[in-house]
């Protein structure tokens, strides 16, 4: 993954994040976190976009203060070092 595709899907969750409240789904019974999680990682390549990474996503969308710090290591942790290229 590039450092520039990190961020735009670090920016996505965050976006996401900020819109989501606990009565959404009761709010609006259409609404469906896959749905989000979907736009999320619609810019990352199929190969970076894991079931880790999908969960991860939701849980920070639901709960960004507990998961934001498992969510950035994991995306950065697929970005390969400028030193070291994969």
């Amino acid at each position: 993954m590039k450092l520039d595709d990190a961020d735009l899907l670090l920016q996505r969750v965050a976006t996401i994040a900020i819109m989501y409240y606990p009565g959404l789904p009761a709010d609006a019974p259409e609404y469906k976190l896959d749905d989000d999680i979907d736009w999320c990682l619609d810019e990352t390549s199929p190969g970076d976009a894991s079931a880790e990474l999908r969960d991860l996503i939701g849980r920070t969308v639901v709960d960004p203060t507990a998961h934001r710090e498992a969510l950035t290591a994991l995306v950065y942790s697929k970005v390969p070092d400028a030193d070291n290229p994969d």
